[in-house]
């Protein structure tokens, strides 16, 4: 996992995920992960969640998961928010992790998909698959 860009750790006892970016390599982020929870760094979100719930935590084999690799920095954030959003979404996102209220990637999303943007409109979530067993709408949305 020698990778940066968008990834999720789950926790192995809620089967929930918190949402990252880095733009180093994973193994590093994970180990970063995993000696918070050591020392009982509750800074990180995740470490904040193993803790507070009393949870399992594993390895990086069966915790990490890549979701999308990038090694342009300016799209690390954009891509954690639609990611943190679509988590939400599908209920797979730890409590402890936040939304950020202005995605500026949905917008973009939701412009190209529906040709414009309504004020009265209701927004559509366009779809992004967070595990294999997700599925989408024939529309493309969840």
């Amino acid at each position: 996992m020698k990778k940066s860009g968008m990834y999720k750790i789950t926790c192995k006892t809620s089967h929930k995920a918190y949402v990252g970016q880095t733009s180093r390599n994973l193994k590093s982020r994970f180990r970063e992960q995993i000696q918070n929870i050591k020392n009982k760094d509750t800074r990180s979100v995740y470490a904040l969640h193993i803790l507070h719930c009393r949870h399992e935590y594993g390895n990086i084999d069966d915790t990490m998961t890549l979701l999308k690799q990038t090694k342009t920095p300016t799209l690390l954030f954009p891509y954690e928010q639609m990611y943190i959003q679509s988590f939400h979404h599908n209920n797979e996102l730890i409590p402890e992790q936040h939304l950020n209220e202005h995605n500026p990637m949905f917008d973009l999303l939701h412009s190209n998909t529906t040709g414009h943007n309504p004020p009265d409109a209701q927004p559509t979530i366009p779809c992004i698959p967070t595990s294999p067993l997700s599925t989408c709408a024939p529309d493309g949305h969840l």
